[in-house]
């Protein structure tokens, strides 16, 4: 089991009176993401079962331009519980059953949740804007923040 954590990238106006199903990618979240996928691409040659994605506009945003960056040609999924509405004991089955090897894209709190159920520990380092963390057989491997030249170890308390 391989699971890719993606957080959405930046979005145009994240103010409070614009409500999260109204915010869509910025340019420089677009171009952020797309570069995450490249440098992936190019260290990781990945091969993904499927992408699972929040139903929110920025998160399917990012699954697309991830995606395509990492030349992933699948079915890209939404699941509405990765909105942060369900616990995460009821979204880690769903999503292990979508294959060996996958994307989930969502926002915080959701994916530190998820993260933390995942590897079996109380916490999760949340992800910033377009970070991608890695949990490969239930250990916390790696992560990928924007910006920085290379893969840091995952570390988890």
């Amino acid at each position: 089991m391989e699971v890719y954590l993606l957080r959405s990238s930046l979005v145009v106006d994240d103010s409070p009176s614009v409500t999260e199903g109204q915010r869509f990618l910025s340019l420089e979240g677009r171009q952020i993401v797309r570069a995450l996928g490249n440098k992936i691409r190019l260290t990781e040659e990945p091969s993904f079962d499927r992408f699972i994605t929040s139903p929110l506009p920025a998160a399917v945003q990012t699954a697309e331009l991830f995606a395509d960056r990492t030349d992933y040609v699948g079915v890209i999924e939404t699941l509405p519980l990765l909105t942060g509405e369900a616990p995460p004991a009821v979204i880690a089955p769903l999503l292990l059953a979508r294959g060996e090897r996958i994307v989930v894209v969502a926002d915080e709190p959701a994916l530190a949740s998820l993260g933390a159920f995942l590897v079996g520990r109380p916490t999760f380092p949340p992800a910033l804007h377009s970070q991608v963390s890695v949990i490969k057989d239930r250990q916390p491997a790696w992560c990928l923040r924007p910006g920085e030249l290379g893969r840091q170890l995952l570390l988890v308390a």
